[in-house]
């Protein structure tokens, strides 16, 4: 059968947006500015994924050509390894060292890691860098989310300027 692939990309979109209908049947909340509900986007997000999974899954049917299939590249498991520490060391340290440090070492991990995927072997000097464009991109988002819409995230001092 044609566009197997893609009709499992189709499902697993479908399979999301069903996730995420759940996950909004069980926001609460009374509807607010303008009459929108906390559960609000997420709603619209899911039925949007919906109509993209199906819509998927119809042309995948429908086509009469068997649609471009991606081109095999080898699994980069170390590439992968890096990143996901990036992502779990985040998750982990938010809290203990603060939103701009955590990020930054997310930043700097999973730039080693898309590094390491094209057969790069960064040195000390690179990652130090991407720690510090991390730092400087995450601070800004930090800055924004505490000062100006005055949502709390993981400061590193008390004072709250980090």
């Amino acid at each position: 059968m044609k566009n197997k692939g893609f009709r499992a990309v189709g499902a697993g979109v479908l399979l999301l947006a069903a996730l995420l209908a759940v996950g909004a049947s069980q926001i609460g909340g009374e509807a607010g500015y303008a009459g929108a509900a906390p559960n609000f986007l997420p709603w619209v997000v899911s039925a949007a994924m919906a109509v993209l999974g199906i819509a998927l899954i119809v042309g995948a049917l429908r086509a009469d050509v068997e649609w471009v299939e991606a081109p095999e590249f080898p699994p980069r498991w170390r590439s992968m390894a890096w990143v996901s520490a990036g992502l779990l060391l985040n998750a982990a340290l938010i809290e203990r060292i603060g939103f701009v440090a955590s990020c930054a070492l997310l930043f700097a991990l999973a730039a080693r890691g898309l590094r390491t995927g094209e057969d790069q072997s960064p040195d000390a000097a690179t990652s130090l860098r991407d720690f510090v464009i991390g730092a400087a991109i995450s601070a800004p988002v930090y800055w924004l989310f505490t000062k100006l819409l005055g949502v709390t995230l993981p400061g590193l001092v008390g004072g709250g300027w980090i």
